[in-house]
């Protein structure tokens, strides 16, 4: 049984589902409430779904310095703006990741982690819980042993369970962070399901399996292609341009977090302010065609709503 813990970003995502595209596009903030730094885009996996994991992303690989952070959460204070750790790497790679995180919940801002949790042992364990991080997700694909591995090209989902168990009971009474697990499949059978949402849910205040996807990158696999089960059915409303920003590890923004290869470029955060940034002209036209139903753009018209599977 899942605990009734709240997910401190819990009203930043439904607010980024309230409505749809029009509607946002017409009462559209002064500010993002939340914003994805990808703190590196290094991982030491090599998933076969991603771009980094499989060696196909076409920009330099690197670490967010010390100045950058800095930058952004001196953006952010003022307006409380929610800061995710996420983006095309494994943040826990990252050297400084603790110091960036004191940084963060020094300045009071809302703070998330997204890991695959292979560099979370006891020690890092602790210092997440003691530093006052907001909320972690553990993040799988698949239902079993064996389609982790086949999709991670690593057999760590032992090891997986293990360290979420672990983290669970070592955050005991505290009422942070939140803890979300989340999976996504191809064409696994519900019962796989059913067993994975048993196994995780007690260790978990929140558990998410959705659709793994591929059309978003380039030459996919023809195997990986043809097990695909996501619905093609595009977002509406986009939980990207109208409520967040996406900013890579050396400052600059991109129109959206599946921008992974950084086609897009809204400036970056040590040349121009946050509010710039968020009114830039590209990512308002991407906005403008949202809102009337245009998905023909590069990023939207291959970014499907691939988590309407299962919940809880």
């Amino acid at each position: 049984m899942m605990s009734s813990a709240k997910n401190p970003f819990q009203w930043m995502y439904e607010e980024a589902a309230r409505g749809n595209n029009a509607s946002k596009y017409a009462e559209l903030p002064e500010y993002p409430t939340h914003i994805d730094v990808e703190l590196t885009s290094t991982c030491n996996f090599r998933c076969r779904m991603c771009p980094v994991g499989n060696l196909s992303l076409d920009r330099p690989a690197g670490f967010m310095s010390w100045e950058t952070f800095d930058r952004i959460v001196e953006q952010c204070a003022s307006q409380v703006i929610g800061l995710r750790f996420v983006g095309w790497g494994e943040p826990m790679m990252h050297p400084q990741v603790f110091r960036f995180l004191r940084r963060a919940t020094d300045a009071l801002l809302p703070t998330h982690l997204n890991t695959n949790g292979s560099k979370i042992g006891d020690y890092e364990q602790q210092m997440l819980i003691n530093m006052g991080l907001d909320s972690i997700k553990f993040s799988l694909q698949g239902s079993t042993r064996e389609t982790y591995a086949e999709m991670r090209s690593i057999d760590f989902y032992d090891d997986l369970f293990n360290a979420v168990r672990k983290f669970h009971r070592r955050r005991g009474v505290h009422p942070k962070p939140f803890i979300s697990v989340s999976t996504t499949v191809t064409d696994e059978h519900p019962s796989t399901i059913e067993v994975f949402k048993r196994k995780f849910s007690p260790f978990c205040d929140q558990l998410s399996v959705g659709h793994t996807t591929f059309d978003f990158m380039d030459d996919v696999p023809e195997d990986l292609a043809a097990r695909q089960t996501v619905e093609k059915k595009h977002f509406n409303p986009c939980p990207e341009v109208f409520d967040k920003l996406a900013i890579s590890f050396d400052g600059t923004a991109r129109v959206c977090c599946n921008d992974y290869n950084g086609t897009t470029n809204l400036g970056n955060i040590n040349q121009f302010d946050l509010k710039d940034i968020w009114k830039e002209m590209t990512i308002v036209s991407y906005r403008k065609r949202l809102s009337e139903e245009d998905y023909t753009m590069p990023l939207c018209n291959s970014c499907f709503d691939y988590m309407k599977l299962t919940d809880g």
